[in-house]
C-alpha cells in the first residue's frame, strides 16, 4: 500500500514540474526583445510591433557578391602528383638494408632499398673464372701448341706406341696358351682390352700432335669464339642481377609507402615501395560539356589559377596539361588535367583537395556574375532553383527564380541570372520558411 502511495507522489511532483518548465519557456518566448537593425539602420521594435503576421523567423542574410574580375568558372579538384610509381626488386633475397621511410624525399639515384647479394657476387665471380679459361684456350687454338708442348706429346706417343707393340705381344702369346688350355679365358680378354685402350691412347696422341702442328680447324674456332660470347652475355647477366639487389630511386620524389620490413624475404616482381615525384602536382577537374568552351576558347586568351585549401585563397600559376576527348560514361563530363608547380611556403601533397579557376580576357562575359552560398539554393533542378529573398518594405519571404553557372563541391554559387548586387539572400535557415511568412534579420556588413 505504502509503495504505491510513493509512486503516485513521485508521478504527480515530475508532471508539476514539466508543467512549470512549460510555462516558464511561454513567458520567456512571450517577453523576451530582440533588437533587429532595419533597413534605415534604427533598432526595432519588439516582434509583436512589427509588419507581418506573428513572430518573425530568425535567419542569416546576405547579399550577393560579384565575381572576381576575369573569372570564367570554378571547378572542384583533387591534387595528384605528376608521377606515380610503385617500385619492385628484379631479383630475389633477404631485404638487408632500408636507407628511407615514409615521407623522406629521394633524389634520383639514391639508394633506397639493398637485398643481401652474397649468392649474386658468388655467380659474378664464378662466370668470370669460367671466361678467363675459355679465352685462355680461344688463345691456344689460334696461336698452336708451343715447340716443348708438341715435343711432349710426341714423347707420349712413342711411349704409347711402345706400350701397345708390347700389348700386341702379349696378346698372341696369349692367345697361343688359350689354345693350349695354360691360361683361363679372362686373362685372355683382359689382354684385348689392353691392347684396344693403348690403340685409342696411341691415335688420341697422334691426332692432338697433328692438330697441334697445324692448328685447330675452322669449325673448332668458330665453336669457342661462340662459346666466350654465351659467357659474356651469362656474365652481363649475373652483373645486371648483382646490381638489381640495390634499389634507387628513378627520379626525384618522396616516398609515400614502405611495405616490407629490413630482413624479410623478398620476392621477385613483388611491391616494396611507392614513390612520388610531388615537384609538379596534377589537378584533374570534370568539366561538363556545355562549359568546355570557357577552356578551348581559341581566340581569347584563357589563364588558369590553382587554389588549395591547405594554403587558403593564395593562388597558384596553372597549366593546362591535357584534356579527355571523350566523354565519361557515367558522368557524361570530360577529364581537363592542369599541372602545378607549388612553391616552398605551401604544404601541399597529392590528395588534397583544390579547385581550378579559368580567366579570360575583360570583356569576355557581358552578364554579371554574382555568387551566393550553396546552402541558400532551393528547389534545384538541372541549372535552375530557387531563393529566398527579403521584402525590406514588409520584411517578408519572397521566392525567386534563378539561373546559376553549376554545382560543385565549393560552398558557393555562381548566379548568371535573377539576381540584384543589392537584394538580399536568406541563407541559414531558408528551408524552413514560406513565401510571404516574416522574417528577423540582421543586415550584413
Amino acid at each position: 500500500m505504502k509503495k504505491k502511495i510513493w509512486l503516485g507522489l513521485a508521478a504527480g511532483i515530475g508532471i508539476c514540474v514539466l508543467c512549470i518548465l512549460i510555462w516558464h519557456y511561454k513567458v520567456s518566448e512571450d517577453t523576451k526583445g530582440s533588437v533587429w537593425a532595419n533597413t534605415s539602420g534604427n533598432v526595432l521594435e519588439d516582434r509583436d510591433n512589427r509588419s507581418g503576421s506573428g513572430p518573425g523567423k530568425r535567419v542569416d542574410v546576405v547579399h550577393p557578391w560579384p565575381v572576381e574580375d576575369g573569372l570564367l568558372i570554378t571547378l572542384p579538384g583533387r591534387a595528384r602528383a605528376s608521377r606515380q610509381a610503385t617500385l619492385f626488386f628484379r631479383v630475389s633475397g633477404p631485404l638487408h638494408q632500408v636507407r628511407v621511410k615514409p615521407g623522406d624525399k629521394v633524389k634520383k639515384g639514391d639508394l633506397m632499398l639493398r637485398l643481401d647479394d652474397r649468392d649474386y657476387l658468388r655467380r659474378v665471380r664464378a662466370v668470370q673464372s669460367r671466361l678467363k679459361s675459355a679465352r685462355a684456350n680461344l688463345l691456344k687454338m689460334e696461336n698452336g701448341a708451343r715447340a716443348e708442348d708438341i715435343r711432349i706429346i710426341e714423347a707420349s706417343l712413342e711411349a704409347a706406341r711402345a706400350d701397345l707393340d708390347l700389348a700386341e705381344k702379349e696378346l698372341k702369346r696369349y692367345e697361343t696358351l688359350y689354345r693350349n688350355a695354360a691360361v683361363s679365358e679372362q686373362n685372355l680378354d683382359r689382354a684385348r682390352n689392353n691392347v684396344k685402350l693403348l690403340q685409342a691412347k696411341t691415335v688420341s696422341l697422334e691426332q692432338q700432335l697433328a692438330r697441334d702442328r697445324t692448328g685447330a680447324r675452322k669449325e673448332d674456332l668458330l665453336a669457342a669464339r661462340a662459346g666466350i660470347e654465351e659467357l659474356e652475355v651469362e656474365l652481363d647477366i649475373a652483373r645486371d642481377q648483382l646490381n638489381d639487389t640495390r634499389l634507387v630511386a628513378p627520379f626525384d620524389g618522396v616516398v609515400t609507402r614502405l611495405i616490407p620490413d629490413a630482413f624479410e624475404m623478398v620476392t621477385q616482381g613483388q611491391p616494396v615501395l611507392t614513390l612520388d615525384n610531388i615537384a609538379t602536382l596534377e589537378i584533374p577537374v570534370d568539366v561538363p560539356e556545355n562549359q568546355i568552351h570557357l577552356f578551348l576558347e581559341k581566340e581569347k586568351p584563357r589563364t588558369y589559377k590553382a587554389r588549395f585549401l591547405t594554403t587558403g585563397p593564395r593562388p597558384f600559376e596553372a597549366k593546362l596539361a591535357e584534356y579527355a576527348a571523350r566523354a565519361d560514361q557515367t558522368t557524361g563530363t570530360y577529364e581537363f588535367v592542369f599541372s602545378v608547380t607549388p612553391d616552398s611556403q605551401g604544404v601541399i601533397f597529392p590528395g588534397m583537395t583544390s579547385e581550378i579557376s579559368v580567366y579570360g580576357a575583360a570583356g569576355d562575359e557581358k552578364k554579371e556574375k554574382l555568387v551566393i552560398p550553396l546552402l541558400s539554393l532551393t528547389g534545384v533542378s538541372g541549372n535552375s532553383a530557387q531563393v529566398f529573398l527579403v521584402d525590406r518594405e514588409t520584411r517578408t519571404a519572397q521566392k525567386r527564380g534563378i539561373v546559376f553557372q553549376g554545382l560543385d563541391d565549393s560552398e558557393n554559387v555562381v548566379v548568371l541570372e535573377g539576381l540584384a548586387p543589392e537584394d538580399l539572400i536568406v541563407t541559414g535557415g531558408s528551408s524552413f520558411i514560406r513565401p510571404g511568412q516574416a522574417l528577423e534579420f540582421k543586415l550584413p556588413n
